[in-house]
């Protein structure tokens, strides 16, 4: 039988007389469907491209034909685009290759432009003009028809990760393609593979999506179901992420210049601002984000791995038994229903399911934390609150098995992973439980909300520390909600705290676990928080892990000396502590070695230092003699030299160019060296020093000399602290002074005026050029 299924008896019989005939009437061969079947066979050379294009070309013009051919040509398609070895061998060039060649003729032949046709009929014309069920955001589309349309959307995913991939992406780029996509999140059959066909659109183009240009979104969101919303997500962290919205995604310096410039539109808080109109959308993502029924758990398995693995054996042995003949057209959906092998029948796979529906809880989760970053932060922490998200986010904790729990009650567990050692924290689980401590970390940041993450005993007992606080004490904690709370003895705060304690020091998680205690403690000082913790032995255990042990990972070490100053800051008490835990002179000694090697991690504990120096000294003086005389770090950080080097190094290290989030810090705590300088009157004898005994050291990015690249990088601070956007509360409430105060001392080092020996000129030997942005 011809694998021509049906002839267009209009055709010509031969390539010339279709050239005679176009010659005649103008009407001449526009597709393969047109040419003579002998044309056709010749063009293939059995690789069956030509057949299956003309064949879904047929299929294409009126879209009634037979639904049947159509998807077994679909079908053939994505198998021959599809990899079924489980792992790569020696040949896998060779097929690469001849993939290469497929790919590149079906691109070449127009088989695109007919996929597309397929995927966009009915929205032309659509049948009676009628709409589907949810009010104007889709078209009325049979199951058949949405079946054949994921495969076409699946295919088109498989030809972007080949060597046509940019070529197919630009046929793709179209917003009304793209609005047609969206429609497609809302049926059953198509709402996982259409996802992931729009985010291979979005990060095809420069463009950040504004999802204001997409259809009648309000009243898609809304439509959705849960496991499509919890799948949508993925589109949303594209949205409404503020590192898509900048052309350089590290450099400050960038970053600002194009803010400033004419036409910029941060597309973020647009986004944002949309979504968080959808009233419904938050307490349905929290919803999503606490449930606790989505992983695989076994009694007696010890680990995640384990259990995980115990899950795959069962599910093999199931579909090895019930091994299907045929495809399963009811329960299809795109991305999910797949073949096992070359030819064979498309069934739902239980492993891409219960994979999909773990990557959904890890999208919402990170899209609940990036509503936290937006300039809506403070509105979203409020509703997060309301919503019970602190004693959610507590029993979801419960679920998680850490590596500390495994090691500690069993020498090993059953499974590791193929080339990975016996102290890999490799799970499915892992991007969740990172995801977790970020938006923990996000909800608590200078948060009015963070003792939610307390249970109400715990409440009772901060409550009773901050009665002893004095200047330090709080004044909101008989306001907290206690219907918000976690429930039980331990509240979310203790449990983190639980297990950063007992994971290994190289353990990946201690970063997001440091994160997330941090950002509890972050902004006004809490003495009563501090207490709390360090009863908990958290300042013994951060501060003996550094002495103690050889940190190489850069991110925990950085953590480490974050939450080591939150912990002192301001708080005697734990100036006492720290005095003990560096009782002999080698353990004082490698402590300030590992700050000094590691300045940029550190810069932030150096801070926390001269703030409580200085706040000993006049806020709490009964204590003046204790820091000037008896507290070893206290007594390291008030000399007068070592201030002059920790200067030189925290401005050498960074320069207007290499500004970054992460080193912006270095600026902000030469800062709090200067502005109690200036309060002393006594920046004259710091810049002065500086010019003398530094200033031919130091070449710093291009600029001549130290003071000069000092004064640049004030003037970037300016800019980048002082535009109207910009929220600098957190520099008032960290550090106890104003931020009137912190604009008053940058303004005075760089005035320009030479005569004036509190101005940074006064020291430069040449006029400097101001290097502001626009």
């Amino acid at each position: 039988m011809s694998w021509r299924r049906t002839l267009n008896l209009n055709q010509p019989a031969s390539v010339f007389l279709g050239s005679q005939q176009w010659q005649y009437t103008g009407r001449g061969f526009n597709g393969l469907h047109q040419l003579p079947e002998h044309i056709v066979e010749d063009v293939s050379r059995g690789s069956g491209i030509p057949e299956i294009i003309v064949e879904l070309d047929q299929y294409s013009v009126k879209m009634d034909g037979d639904e049947d051919i159509c998807l077994d040509n679909l079908k053939t398609l994505l198998g021959n685009l599809m990899n079924f070895e489980p792992r790569r061998t020696q040949d896998d060039a060779a097929a690469d290759e001849e993939l290469n060649k497929y790919t590149t003729q079906f691109y070449e032949l127009g088989g695109i432009e007919v996929l597309l046709r397929i995927l966009m009929a009915n929205t032309l014309f659509p049948p009676g003009g009628k709409r589907s069920k949810f009010t104007g955001i889709g078209y009325q589309e049979s199951e058949v028809l949405l079946r054949i349309k994921s495969l076409v959307i699946e295919i088109l995913t498989k030809f972007h990760m080949s060597v046509i991939g940019e070529r197919v992406m630009n046929k793709l780029v179209d917003y009304e393609i793209l609005n047609y996509v969206f429609t497609l999140l809302a049926h059953q059959k198509t709402f996982i593979i259409a996802c992931q066909l729009i985010e291979d659109m979005l990060q095809s183009t420069k463009e950040v999506l504004d999802l204001h240009k997409i259809t009648n979104v309000r009243q898609l969101i809304q439509a959705l179901t849960d496991p499509q919303l919890a799948n949508f997500c993925r589109i949303l962290a594209v949205a409404i992420s503020d590192l898509d919205i900048y052309e350089n995604k590290s450099s400050l310096f960038a970053q600002n210049k194009q803010k400033r410039t004419k036409g910029f539109v941060n597309v973020r808080d647009i986004n944002q601002e949309l979504l968080l109109g959808i009233p419904e959308l938050l307490p349905r993502l929290v919803g999503l984000a606490v449930v606790r029924d989505y992983t695989p758990r076994f009694r007696g398995m010890v680990s995640e791995l384990d259990c995980w693995m115990e899950w795959v054996e069962n599910q093999m042995a199931e579909e090895m038994d019930e091994n299907p003949g045929q495809d399963d057209l009811e329960d299809f959906i795109g991305g999910i229903s797949e073949p096992t092998s070359a030819g064979g029948p498309m069934n739902i796979q239980q492993g891409l399911k219960i994979t999909e529906e773990l990557v959904q809880r890890v999208e919402v989760v990170y899209v609940l934390g990036l509503f936290l970053l937006g300039k809506h932060r403070k509105k979203v922490q409020r509703k997060l609150a309301e919503l019970k998200l602190a004693p959610g986010l507590s029993e979801l904790f419960d679920q998680f098995i850490w590596k500390c729990q495994v090691s500690s009650r069993y020498n090993h567990s059953r499974h590791r992973l193929r080339g990975h050692n016996a102290a890999c924290e490799c799970s499915p689980e892992v991007a969740l439980k990172i995801q977790f401590l970020r938006l923990v970390h996000s909800f608590c940041d200078h948060s009015d909300y963070k003792h939610l993450l307390l249970s109400k005993n715990e409440l009772n007992e901060v409550k009773r520390i901050n009665a002893k606080a004095g200047s330090l004490a709080l004044a909101n904690l008989e306001g907290v909600n206690k219907q918000l709370m976690c429930k039980g003895s331990k509240g979310l705060l203790t449990k983190i705290v639980e297990v950063m304690k007992k994971e290994p020091t190289t353990s990946t998680f201690r970063f997001w676990l440091a994160r997330a205690v941090e950002s509890y403690l972050r902004g006004s000082t809490s003495y009563c928080d501090q207490i709390f913790l360090m009863r908990r032995g958290l300042l013994q255990h951060v501060a003996s892990n550094i002495v103690e042990h050889e940190i190489r990972h850069k991110e925990i070490l950085q953590s480490s000396f974050d939450l080591l100053g939150e912990l002192v800051k301001f708080n005697v008490e734990a100036f006492k502590t720290f005095e003990e835990i560096l009782v002999s002179q080698p353990k004082f000694d490698k402590f300030i070695n590992t700050v000094n090697r590691n300045l940029v991690d550190s810069n932030m504990f150096i801070r926390s230092l001269v703030l409580s120096y200085e706040h000993l000294l006049t806020e709490e003086s009964v204590y003046m003699e204790y820091a000037k005389k008896e507290n070893k770090l206290l007594m390291y950080i008030s000399d007068f030299n070592r201030q002059l080097d920790y200067l030189y190094k925290l401005i050498k290290i960074i320069n207007v160019q290499n500004l970054t989030q992460e080193n912006v810090s270095c600026l902000n705590t030469t800062l709090v060296f200067l502005m109690f300088a200036n309060r002393k009157d006594a920046l004259p004898r710091y810049l002065q020093a500086l010019h003398d005994e530094k200033e031919d050291v130091l070449e710093v990015g291009g600029s001549s000399n130290l003071l000069r690249n000092f004064r640049e990088l004030l003037i970037f601070w300016q800019d980048h602290y002082l535009h109207k956007d910009k929220d600098c509360s957190a520099l008032e409430k960290s550090s106890r002074i104003s931020f009137d105060y912190w604009k008053q001392t940058v303004s005075l080092l760089v005035v320009d005026d030479k005569e004036n020996k509190a101005a940074i000129l006064h020291y430069v030997q040449s006029p400097v050029v101001s290097d502001r942005p626009n």
